[in-house]
């Protein structure tokens, strides 16, 4: 005997908004999670995903107009050091992001830490 399967309804696509897809697509970013578990759990396809990433990269990238995907870096002598507002803690890094918010940054940050705020401010 033949199995036959029966479809009564037509299933339609579904509609993502640009936050939850934002959402999704952090998702992927945390060390523990894969593309296939996070599509897996939101009931979608790996590829959907990985376009989603593809996309918001070259959406990214393309913002940065003008520029060829380098950060300026300036290595400051003793004299500009000592006169930094950290009084010239070695290790220490400015981060100046295009929203003109200033991180500063000492050398015992917690790499996760700081991503969480980078992810944060980014997101404003």
């Amino acid at each position: 005997m033949t199995a036959v399967e029966v479809i009564t309804s037509v299933e339609r696509r579904r509609r993502w908004s640009r936050e939850e897809k934002l959402r999704i697509v952090a998702e992927t970013a945390r060390p523990e999670a894969t593309v296939s578990q996070v599509a897996r759990a939101h009931g979608m396809a790996p590829s959907q995903l990985f376009t989603w990433r593809r996309q918001l990269l070259a959406a990214a990238i393309g913002s940065c107009e003008g520029e060829h995907g380098f950060v300026p870096v300036r290595i400051a002598t003793d004299a500009a050091a000592a006169a930094s507002p950290t009084g010239g803690e070695r290790g220490h890094i400015d981060i100046r992001l295009p929203s003109g918010v200033v991180v500063s940054v000492g050398s015992g940050v917690e790499v996760e830490a700081l991503r969480c705020v980078l992810t944060a401010l980014a997101g404003r």
